[in-house]
């Protein structure tokens, strides 16, 4: 209603036409003039034009419309103070739950699709309670593809909500999407060596130079290589493609390449090792008994 007034339509004007059939009822004071042509972004829009001035999409919705999840039955919709309500539009569709929150700053919140939206930052606090450690984790793999993922922003921003249900596995959650330093990474082929070879592989070359790269550990009798990797995701694109073209690289040249992230070593070392020697059997290594 406050759009159609501001844009110089009076009540009456707006009652008289809603009579005619010119616009249809959404929420109170929230029209549409095709009522059946209604997309999920307008019912978006609807959503937080009937919880009223200073509402923004927020939770799941936010994730939607930022590109993180899919669209849900129900909208969410926050705003400062106020009391947690629940809309039911009149034609039945997309039930608004309206958030009240204590704060909702200006640096929060954004617009996507012309819609007022909570930030990708905020809306990840918002969910954060709600997920666990493999959905977190997939949650951040959508925002680093859609070029969302700021970890030292986000990390900042966490502490500023220190108690708040779902911060602590989310802070545990992004130390692990640090790239591990060049001394960790060196403890971290050094332990995989040790455990490799005290499994009963036959001991690789360490950092040997194919084709003007340094690998991490080789096996040229099996034309295998294992690449460690200092992170459970590439976040750098660069590093992504450098990568998957050295890959490629190695791969026409004969050799299998398999790669082994640091996480996965040590939440898992034991089924890490029994992998790594089950890839060396299938390059026809006759495994451990046959040594």
């Amino acid at each position: 209603m406050f759009q159609l007034t501001g844009a110089g339509v009076s009540k009456d004007s707006v009652t008289a036409r809603v009579r005619s059939g010119r616009l249809t009822a959404i929420h109170n004071g929230v029209y549409t003039a095709s009522p059946r042509q209604i997309t999920a972004l307008g019912r978006a829009m609807a959503a937080v034009l009937a919880a009223g001035p200073g509402a923004f999409l927020s939770h799941q919705s936010a994730a939607w419309l930022l590109k993180l999840d899919r669209a849900k039955p129900v909208i969410h919709v926050s705003k400062r103070g106020g009391m947690n309500r629940t809309l039911e539009p009149f034609d039945g569709y997309g039930k608004v739950i309206v958030h009240s929150t204590r704060r909702l700053e200006q640096y929060e919140v954004t617009r996507a699709a012309g819609i007022p939206v909570t930030n990708f930052i905020r809306t990840t606090i918002d969910l954060a309670g709600g997920m666990n450690r493999d959905e977190l984790e997939s949650y951040l793999a959508d925002a680093d593809r859609e070029r969302l993922l700021q970890l030292k922003r986000l990390e900042t921003e966490l502490g500023h909500w220190s108690g708040r249900r779902g911060i602590a596995l989310l802070r545990k959650t992004l130390g692990d999407w640090h790239p591990a330093t060049e001394e960790e990474m060196l403890v971290f082929q050094k332990e995989f060596l040790q455990a490799l070879v005290a499994a009963g592989a036959p001991r690789p070359q360490v950092d040997p130079l194919i084709d003007g790269c340094l690998i991490d550990l080789l096996f040229p009798e099996y034309m295998a290589m294992f690449e460690l990797d200092g992170h459970a995701f590439h976040r750098d694109p660069a590093t992504q493609t450098r990568d998957a073209a050295r890959d490629r690289n190695n791969t026409l040249l004969g050799y299998q390449v398999n790669r082994f992230t640091r996480q996965e070593f040590r939440d898992n070392r034991a089924e890490t090792i029994r992998q790594a020697l089950a890839l060396l059997e299938a390059r026809g290594w006759p495994g451990p008994e046959g040594n």
